[in-house]
């Protein structure tokens, strides 16, 4: 039997840091500029820690997230993981591994969260709301950005996120390390520890 607990918090992720040597943070000078970058970093890694509230349950567990362009891996592993989850993606194949659970296969990732939760995410745009960028895809109803330039807040797809503790990685990216995303009845909060680029062509 798949556990369904753990799979509704990876739904936010689905969409996604090692080692951040400290930046002293600066004002951005160009919102469009910064977007621009920022929606340019396809391939990284982030370790942190996922926190979810949900109307019959909450919990919270640690979160390994490589991404490698359109190819992804999420590890997820504490109390209400009951062991370890991990999700593997593809072009046209995701699967979900429980350990002794039946491997759940799906053609993507937004196919598979709907076989696991019934929950339809917006799979895509999570990849962008990660970055602390709008998703491209659709129109966001509201932004409000910081004293720094930074997203602060953004209403997309039904979803109210809110962003705060940036840090500036690798002297070139703004990213968020505080995101907080609710809907109805459902709050998750990714607390994320490191930041790790790799393999990304600068702007």
């Amino acid at each position: 039997m798949i556990h369904r607990w753990p799979l509704a918090a990876l739904s936010l992720l689905l969409l996604g840091i090692v080692g951040c040597a400290p930046h002293t943070l600066k004002p951005i000078d160009s919102w469009e500029e910064h977007q621009a970058r920022v929606a340019a970093l396809e391939s990284w890694q982030i370790s942190g820690k996922l926190g979810a509230r949900l109307p019959d349950n909450s919990g919270s567990a640690r979160l390994r997230w490589d991404q490698d362009r359109d190819e992804f891996r999420i590890d997820l592993s504490g109390p209400f993981g009951q062991g370890r989850t991990v999700i593997t993606g593809t072009p046209g194949s995701v699967t979900l591994d429980q350990g002794d659970d039946e491997l759940l296969e799906a053609a993507s990732a937004e196919e598979l969260i709907w076989l696991a939760t019934g929950w339809l995410v917006p799979v895509d745009q999570l990849l962008y709301w990660v970055r602390g960028v709008p998703s491209p895809e659709t129109q966001a109803r509201r932004m409000k950005r910081d004293d720094d330039g930074l997203l602060s807040e953004l209403e997309q797809d039904g979803w109210h996120l809110r962003y705060s503790n940036y840090t500036l990685v690798d002297g070139h990216w703004h990213l968020p390390r505080r995101i907080i995303a609710s809907r109805d009845e459902v709050r998750l909060t990714l607390v994320i520890h490191n930041w790790s680029p790799h393999h990304a062509e600068l702007r």
